[in-house]
């Protein structure tokens, strides 16, 4: 254990403080206010240690243009402050505290700007203040602050003297192989059945890594996010992290990164993937100005290889092109370009998922690029009964398609890891198709069923008239589909289902039907 005191005066100690206001909504981003720093007072070292004289400052800004999202919540942390430089791993410290305050307080430690301890100290009291810290940057940096209302509440001034800072490395884990563990977005995220046909790549990972494509997952206990999922088989362990909404910023502000580096061992594998959520300007809990975006790269990469384990860039995926080619989904880019070059700089291993996804769909006819996106007509999900067209996230075949890219490009990686890709071979013809008339919420509608096709992953529903005039293209990925028959169209209809396995075409199949008149006023006469 390594123990530093603070009776003489400390070479790295200083005075921080935030003198003038922020700067706020500047070219639709929040500026927030700067740090200005000084040296220590020399009166302030004793032979008792070294007093702090600490408090918090919290602020909010003003909502733009009314959207309560766009509010930035910021704790400033004023007064004296320590670094002590360390390696980026996890570490027992042990505060050697006196109080000085002229009345009892309970104060926060704050290391690298997270509260990580709260204690009660007397006037006149010393004690030992032991706590866990997983650092995300080669410094230590502690502070205190007084506690008073509310966690992030503004407080006033208060005292208290450190004596002597100890710190020694917690013990590494230990797993029996490499394990996969992912810091991520909404588009790699694990969904539940009723968030249907919402995917993540990261909840398919597996199918491709494990043979057999055999798995089973559950809760992954050591986050309190539901959403995070542990999936074991006969390959590594892949603990997918990956949570909605999130950037790097508010990854690691929210403490998830702090918690997914207390589980990682040597040689584990750390795929990170964000971009998306980071270039939002309005958004200031998330935002990252990509001018600063290689910088908290960085600060990943070297606290993830710091411990011993393997960080893997993964550039973010594309947004739905309008129209056919590589080139889509352009707002990202420039984030896409600083991992790649970060990564080349550094010699980090990088997936450059968004131009290797972007082929992908260029592959496929350019119709036919809504089977890989979280897009769906009417009536299909229940969770979506208006329909859904979103140009960012996506479904089950762009989450699969997306997966089988990233556990190919690990396996290329690491010897370690298989890939067990899916039987090649062309979809085959429909079969079992059918049609059954159903009173919906506005009449009759149609349902039509099918057997699943082997090797396909999405199907085309075309409806036309008995004369051959089109009404409507779906492309889905689950083998049914629910129509609602629009004011105009012919009662007689022609549906047709074709299987594609991406850019290959099953031999269509047709159904005729005829629809239920739920309307119809026309009287019939017996004889």
């Amino acid at each position: 254990m390594t123990t530093i005191s603070f009776t003489e005066p400390y070479a790295h100690a200083f005075v921080r403080d935030y003198p003038n206001e922020a700067a706020g909504w500047v070219d639709g981003a929040y500026e927030r206010r700067v740090a200005t720093v000084s040296d220590v007072p020399a009166d302030a070292y004793s032979a008792d240690g070294l007093r702090f004289t600490v408090r918090r400052l919290a602020e909010e800004s003003e909502a733009l243009n009314g959207d309560p999202n766009t509010i930035a919540r910021t704790s400033y942390f004023l007064g004296t402050a320590i670094t002590v430089p360390a390696p980026s791993k996890g570490y027992r410290l042990v505060a050697d505290v006196y109080g000085t305050d002229e009345i009892t307080r309970t104060f926060r430690a704050i290391v690298n700007g997270q509260d990580v301890a709260q204690f009660t100290l007397r006037p006149g009291q010393r004690r030992g203040i032991a706590f866990d810290v997983q650092l995300t940057k080669r410094d230590i940096e502690l502070t205190f602050v007084p506690v008073e209302g509310r966690d992030d509440a503004t407080t006033g001034w208060g005292e208290i003297t450190l004596a002597s800072l100890s710190y020694d490395e917690l013990a590494a884990n230990r797993h029996d192989s490499p394990n996969i563990f992912i810091a991520a977005d909404s588009t790699v995220q694990t969904y539940f059945d009723e968030e249907a046909p919402q995917a993540g790549w990261g909840e398919y990972l597996y199918w491709f890594l494990y043979r057999d494509h055999a798995g089973a997952y559950e809760h992954d206990v050591a986050s309190t996010v539901p959403q995070a999922r542990v999936f074991r088989g006969d390959g590594p362990t892949i603990h997918n992290r990956a949570l909605g909404g999130r950037g790097l910023r508010s990854y690691l502000n929210e403490h998830r990164f702090h918690k997914l580096l207390g589980s990682l061992a040597p040689n584990d594998v750390v795929l990170i993937q964000f971009g998306i959520n980071d270039e939002s300007k309005t958004r200031p809990m998330r935002y990252i100005p990509l001018g600063e975006y290689a910088e908290w790269l960085d600060r990943y990469v070297v606290s993830i290889a710091d411990r011993g384990a393997r960080p893997v860039l993964v550039t973010a995926i594309p947004q739905c092109p309008k129209g056919r080619g590589v080139d889509c989904g352009k707002a990202l880019d420039p984030y896409a370009e600083v991992t790649r070059k970060y990564a080349a700089e550094h010699d980090v291993p990088l997936i450059d998922l968004r131009r290797l996804a972007g082929e992908y769909l260029a592959k496929l006819p350019a119709e036919n690029v809504d089977a890989v996106f979280l897009r769906a007509s009417a009536l299909q999900y229940p969770r979506h009964l208006d329909g859904i067209g979103d140009i960012v996230h996506i479904g089950f075949t762009g989450a699969k398609a997306y997966a089988r890219i990233v556990a190919g490009a690990l396996a290329d990686l690491y010897p370690e890891f298989t890939f067990h890709d899916e039987e090649p071979g062309d979809p085959e013809p429909v079969a079992n198709l059918t049609a059954s008339g159903v009173t919906g919420l506005i009449g009759a509608e149609v349902e039509l069923t099918w057997d699943a096709s082997p090797h396909a992953n999405y199907y085309v529903v075309e409806k036309a008239s008995a004369e051959g005039r089109l009404y409507s293209r779906e492309v889905i990925v689950k083998p049914e589909f629910h129509d609602l028959p629009l004011p105009g169209q012919s009662r007689h209809v022609v549906y047709t289902v074709t299987a594609w396995r991406d850019d290959v075409a099953a031999k269509s199949r047709q159904l005729a039907v005829t629809i239920p008149a739920s309307d119809d006023i026309c009287a019939i006469i017996e004889d």
